[in-house]
């Protein structure tokens, strides 16, 4: 198996140990029903994804600072592209966030658990063993 990204299997929301399995049991991220709902374990290598009580807690400082890189980006796209007024900035920004909510959500607890987990490329194949 080829070595990924962490970055890329944080976008595709995948396990930072594996790389292949689900971290969201509801891979529609806009759909509300069972938007949180996350498996206890990894269906490909058994990585715990409740590591402890309040783990995703964390997952606020990433999401945090993924929401002022999005701030950042609409207030310098209205700045060059349109003249700046605080009335429009504050609809625009308000709408691009409501929009990417769930998915800076995901991220961000997909973020705080790469940063805890790190990958092992044998991951599956150890625990294809113990079974």
């Amino acid at each position: 198996m080829p070595h990924h990204s962490n970055t890329i299997s944080v976008i595709k929301l995948k396990c930072p140990k594996c790389h292949q399995g689900d971290l969201f049991l509801n891979k529609n991220t806009y759909q509300y029903k069972g938007f949180f709902d996350m498996p206890n374990n990894c269906s490909k290598c058994n990585q715990d994804f409740l590591i402890e009580p309040g783990f995703y807690y964390g997952a606020m400082y990433s999401s945090y600072a993924i929401t002022i890189i999005i701030n950042v980006t609409v207030f310098l796209i209205l700045g060059l592209f349109l003249e700046y007024n605080i009335g429009l900035f504050l609809t625009i920004d308000l709408f691009v966030l409501l929009i990417t909510m769930p998915y800076v959500f995901k991220v961000s607890r997909a973020i705080w658990l790469a940063i805890m987990v790190k990958y092992d490329p044998k991951a599956i194949l150890k625990y294809e063993q113990k079974t």
